[in-house]
């Protein structure tokens, strides 16, 4: 029981994070003047049927944690959505609305984009930005599925690779986004554009600053419940 709750906790903050992800670059662009959509509809949905459903199963079907039986019981109140999974879930999503909002401008402005102009949606400048949005929103999720696998205990510890589930389904979401960027036939429906070096490793290393963040999250917890056990 307590392993299935922990799992359930496990999808929802991997979702809720995510859709942080997707949504925040809209509201950036809307109070910052860029009359330009960083998503379109298509990507969007790509994006949560592609990198959304198979590793959230795949989550769902975690093992338990060691220590899952020496943990206090849950108080009959507590809620799944309290204060430290919201802020669990901020934290992620914050991290990943960053990574997708710089991968968005800084295609924009290397390509000499000047600040607040428009341009028509088939510009090839555009599309390579949206296209850079969309995998800056992929990959920080393949990092946050295998972040969120524990609570408190260092993914390593548990094993990174343990889950074979979720480092297929993850596999699969590169894939898609590889695809849809560089697959001439997908390019025409998503409205992509090829990404570059450059641009795999800015979002790679967002998707490394998400996972060393929640890393460092989970000691500094460590250490304070170890200070209070003693």
């Amino acid at each position: 029981g307590r392993a299935v709750y922990d799992n359930i906790r496990r999808v929802v903050i991997y979702l809720f994070s995510h859709n942080m992800g997707e949504l925040m670059p809209f509201l950036f662009a809307t109070v910052a003047g860029i009359p330009l959509v960083p998503l379109n509809a298509l990507q969007v949905l790509a994006i949560d049927l592609g990198s959304d459903v198979l590793p959230a199963l795949a989550l769902g079907a975690e093992n338990p944690e060691p220590d899952v039986m020496q943990r206090p019981p849950r108080a009959r109140k507590s809620r799944l959505l309290d204060r430290n999974t919201l802020g669990r879930i901020l934290f992620l999503g914050g991290i990943q609305s960053i990574g997708a909002i710089i991968a968005f401008i800084s295609v924009l402005l290397a390509g000499g984009w000047a600040w607040g102009t428009m341009m028509p949606t088939h510009d090839p400048l555009y599309r390579h930005a949206i296209t850079a949005t969309q995998a800056a929103i992929v990959i920080s999720q393949v990092f946050n599925s295998f972040s969120v696998r524990t609570t408190l205990e260092s993914v390593f510890k548990k094993g990174l690779l343990s889950n074979w589930r979720l480092l297929a389904a993850q596999v699969v979401s590169v894939c898609i986004i590889a695809l849809i960027s560089y697959a001439h036939p997908l390019q025409e429906i998503f409205n992509t554009a090829p990404l570059t070096l450059q641009d795999w490793v800015i979002v790679t290393g967002f998707g490394a600053l998400l996972f060393g963040a929640e890393e460092i999250r989970k000691a500094i917890f460590r250490a304070r419940r170890r200070r209070h056990a003693h």
